[in-house]
């Protein structure tokens, strides 16, 4: 299975991919997803940093603004592909849980493996997974804030 990122901002093709490919095996796609929803979060941190910085000069109007959006959204996606802030790794390890060689470890020493809120929505997210199509993320918003 070639389950991969999309490696620009505006590759919507890569991302229906991904989305098929997570659907026929979640486990693989983890990673992936964790990198795009990384990806998200950097763009939004790029944008609040833009938004902080005073406007006016030479190069102030709406096209530079709007190519500086398109860069940043690169940007954002690029940093993700290469490690980024380690956020998409946490992520992987927070919904894959203990591996077995965790598990040894944490009986040896006594420390869990996963907390209940991650063990919950990672049950959660394997169950949606497995249902159809059909069930919408405000749905799961709204049953994850129950949790």
């Amino acid at each position: 299975m070639d389950v991969k990122a999309s490696s620009n901002y505006h590759d919507f093709s890569g991302l229906a991919s991904l989305r098929k490919d997570a659907n026929e095996n979640a486990e693989e796609a983890i990673a992936p997803v964790a990198k795009q929803f990384e990806a998200l979060f950097l763009q939004m941190m790029l944008k609040s940093m833009r938004a902080g910085v005073p406007e006016g000069g030479l190069f102030s109007d709406e096209s530079t603004k709007m190519y500086e959006e398109m860069l940043d959204s690169q940007l954002s996606v690029t940093l993700a592909e290469q490690g980024g802030i380690g956020m998409a790794d946490s992520i992987s390890a927070q919904l894959r849980g203990p591996t077995a060689a965790t598990n040894a470890t944490s009986a040896d020493s006594g420390a869990a493996g996963m907390s209940g809120e991650g063990a919950a929505l990672r049950s959660k997210l394997q169950q949606l997974s497995k249902q159809s199509h059909n069930s919408s993320i405000q749905d799961f918003s709204l049953s994850a804030d129950k949790l």
